[in-house]
């Protein structure tokens, strides 16, 4: 499968499945203080988008990463008509999206993200570097280190942190909002959790070396996962060992 087709796979992933809410205090305070201003001019600046956007802004709603390339394709454009004056529509409409703040952080996230997808391989696994070995190199440090412990088969000895629990909590309920109506089963956060534990465990095995974090190894494999539970097949054929955790309803289920 080409390279490009893979990545355009996981970008659709991300869409699906990611939101973020760690924009700065800033941005919501730009948004906040234009909703104001353009009040006192009876909401006569920018569109309806424009401003259903700075009431998600200015209350610190999660934003999918389509939504962030949308705040910085616009703010990018419309930094030319922001003066400075809050009596003017240029400017008004600018903050709306969250100004100078927003449109620095928004740059920084696709960036951010991109590097990840580009790190990230074909259908859930690593992309091999050209100037380094495959992807299963033997890992020096076998026995693991901190949350890398465990082995790809269990979740014993394998430890989630607060803050990837607290990630993989979001990406079960989001799953479960879009499609558990849908396909009559959704997935929970201890599915999740034992296969992120899996995750980790693998990474012990083998990784790629350019894949210096065990949790990002884990989360790939998680997404890996979750493609299935919403596809009833896998994106990779060779993906079976997560099977015995699916719904008892779904076709891959090896729960009697």
């Amino acid at each position: 499968m080409k390279y490009a087709t893979v990545m355009t796979k996981l970008r659709a992933i991300v869409v699906k499945f990611e939101t973020y809410t760690d924009y700065p205090k800033s941005a919501s305070n730009n948004a906040a203080r234009a909703i104001r201003e353009n009040e006192k001019i009876n909401n006569k600046c920018a569109t309806q988008t424009g401003k259903v956007r700075a009431q998600q802004i200015a209350q610190k709603k999660p934003l999918s990463f389509n939504t962030v390339k949308r705040v910085f394709s616009y703010l990018k454009r419309a930094k030319a008509y922001d003066t400075g004056d809050y009596t003017k529509c240029g400017t008004i409409s600018y903050n709306l999206w969250g100004g100078d703040s927003m449109l620095r952080w928004s740059e920084s996230k696709i960036k951010q993200v991109e590097q990840q997808l580009a790190e990230i391989g074909e259908r859930g696994g690593v992309r091999k570097s050209p100037k380094a070995p495959k992807s299963d190199t033997p890992n020096p440090r076998p026995k693991g280190k901190g949350t890398a412990k465990g082995d790809a088969s269990t979740s014993r000895g394998a430890k989630v942190s607060k803050q990837d629990l607290k990630t993989l909590q979001k990406k079960s309920d989001d799953f479960n909002k879009r499609y558990k109506k849908k396909l009559g089963y959704g997935v929970t956060v201890g599915q999740l959790k034992a296969v992120f534990q899996r995750g980790l465990g693998a990474f012990n095995t083998s990784h790629s070396p350019r894949i210096k974090s065990p949790s990002r190894w884990a989360f790939a494999r998680v997404n890996a996962y979750l493609y299935l539970v919403k596809n009833g097949r896998p994106q990779n054929p060779k993906y079976t060992t997560d099977y015995d955790l699916l719904p008892k309803k779904h076709p891959k289920s090896t729960k009697k």
